[in-house]
């Protein structure tokens, strides 16, 4: 095949040279060449060039091409704002909430020294190490005054410990317990009759004011013969229990005649009898006997006229 483009190359430079040499002058007669006879071609199989193995790329194989980072952008300095003046904290100082005890150390075991009264200020000097007292200078001297009974204002952090807290004064001597007494038989009774209480009772009655009860033995049985003095004014009326009739043990006075002056206090007891009883008792006109009481007295203020019964004496 090679060479058949080889002969066509050649008869067409030959052809190019001819037609120039016609522009010169006369050409020489063409003689065409005697044909030669075509050699029998035998192909023979090209050895192909042994292919040779790439080295591998050492270096990463190229990735998608990024954009390009955008510009920083270069900021101008900022100014730094001006500092602010701090406004300064007061010195601690407390306000009396009340009148405030003012005491030689912190503790109501020091003594008082003065008062201060409610609204009263004064700068804190110091505290003592548990917080609730505050010292503060008193009339020239340092003084203590209990923190709960005071509003502290300004800079309470600035407070310390007190470095000349007196010493707690000595505690008051123990008085020696007062022997107890052993005890003591009960009082003799003073009386030979003993008034029984809360068993009378008084009622309205306008037309008559009178009084009446008993006297018995503790047994409870009536007793007859006991004298039973009534007073009012003085000395008014004696009487026996069981006389005139009036039955055993029972004895009664109506002394007024009719209902008792308003505001009246009568006192009813036993006295010792007399030798002699006159019918009715005695009274003023007919003389007493020896009116010492043998009783307790009953006592009763008359406000209306009332009738009070059931008054009651016992006794041996």
């Amino acid at each position: 095949m090679q060479r058949y483009i080889i002969l066509a190359a050649v008869l067409a430079l030959t052809l190019l040279a001819g037609a120039g040499c016609a522009q010169l002058g006369p050409q020489p007669t063409f003689v065409p060449p005697t044909k030669t006879p075509k050699p029998t071609f035998t192909p023979t199989t090209a050895a192909l060039p042994t292919q040779t193995a790439l080295p591998a790329p050492t270096t990463a194989a190229p990735t998608a091409a990024q954009p390009p980072p955008p510009p920083t952008a270069t900021l101008a300095p900022t100014a730094a704002p001006p500092t602010a003046t701090a406004t300064p904290i007061p010195a601690p100082k407390f306000t009396a909430n009340q009148s405030v005890n003012v005491r030689r150390g912190p503790g109501t075991n020091y003594g008082l020294i003065g008062e201060i009264t409610q609204g009263q200020s004064h700068d804190i000097t110091g505290k003592n190490a548990a917080g609730d007292w505050l010292q503060f200078n008193f009339r020239g001297q340092p003084a203590w005054v209990f923190a709960a009974l005071v509003a502290v204002s300004g800079d309470a952090g600035r407070i310390q410990l007190a470095q000349n807290i007196p010493a707690p004064p000595p505690p008051p001597p123990t008085a020696a317990p007062t022997p107890v007494p052993p005890p003591t038989a009960p009082p003799a009774p003073q009386y030979p009759f003993l008034l029984v209480k809360g068993v009378e009772r008084c009622d309205p009655n306008p037309g008559q004011t009178y009084f009446n009860g008993y006297v018995r033995y503790r047994n409870n049985s009536p007793r007859n013969g006991v004298c039973v003095h009534i007073a009012f004014y003085g000395p008014r009326n004696t009487k026996c229990s069981g006389c005139d009739g009036v039955g055993d043990g029972v004895w009664g006075f109506s002394p007024f005649g009719g209902p008792a002056p308003k505001g009246t206090t009568v006192e009813i007891y036993v006295v010792s009898c007399p030798a002699s009883m006159p019918p009715g008792g005695q009274t003023q006109q007919s003389g007493f006997g020896d009116l010492t009481p043998r009783s307790e007295k009953w006592v009763y203020t008359v406000n209306d006229s009332v009738q009070c019964t059931g008054i009651t004496f016992a006794g041996d």
